[in-house]
């Protein structure tokens, strides 16, 4: 079944690759953007995109934001076993398509519909629940701990030294309060 499903899928990029253009639009082509990464990241030196999250927590307060995927410590045996970080790259990815489907969008469009865009949404919802039930492993007695979450896509200039805040930071979408 595996072999049948390479086939096809080698059959519709050479079909693909027939159109002759740089990018391949349509609703059931973005479901081949799966398999391959955003090959823009050495396209130009400059802003990178980086998602943040913060909850709201049951009395109402919002936390502190959070940068979602850091650039994790890379290790020896990553050569060999490498499930997290491979994740986080995978999410990053996501990341990196929304960047590029909402440069695509007309001015004053929503992004809301957009695949990618609640794919992103859903990543953040689920690495949400994962740190509320690493935080508090039990049910909460009164309920949820996170009532509602919030997520920004920025876009940064990197730090000259490693550690350092960004240079400039420009909030390029901003999901407003969704709840959990």
């Amino acid at each position: 079944m595996a072999l049948l499903f390479l086939i096809v899928y080698f059959s519709i990029l050479a079909l693909a690759i027939r159109y002759k253009t740089r990018e391949v639009n349509g609703r059931w082509w973005f479901f081949l953007r799966a398999f391959f990464p955003n090959w823009k990241f050495f396209h130009a030196v400059g802003y990178a995109p980086r998602l943040y999250m913060r909850a709201m927590a049951t009395d109402r307060s919002w936390g502190p934001w959070q940068l979602m995927y850091p650039r994790q410590t890379r290790r020896w045996h990553h050569l060999f076993h490498n499930p997290n970080v491979n994740l986080e790259l995978a999410s990053q990815n996501l990341v990196e398509h929304l960047v590029a489907d909402l440069n695509a969008l007309a001015d004053g469009q929503d992004a809301r519909p957009l695949v990618i865009y609640q794919m992103v949404e859903n990543r953040v919802r689920v690495d949400l629940d994962r740190q509320t039930h690493d935080l508090h492993p039990h049910p909460h007695p009164n309920g949820p701990v996170v009532e509602a979450f919030e997520f920004e896509l920025r876009m940064e200039l990197p730090a000259l030294a490693f550690g350092d805040s960004p240079r400039d930071t420009q909030v390029m979408l901003a999901s407003g309060p969704l709840p959990r």
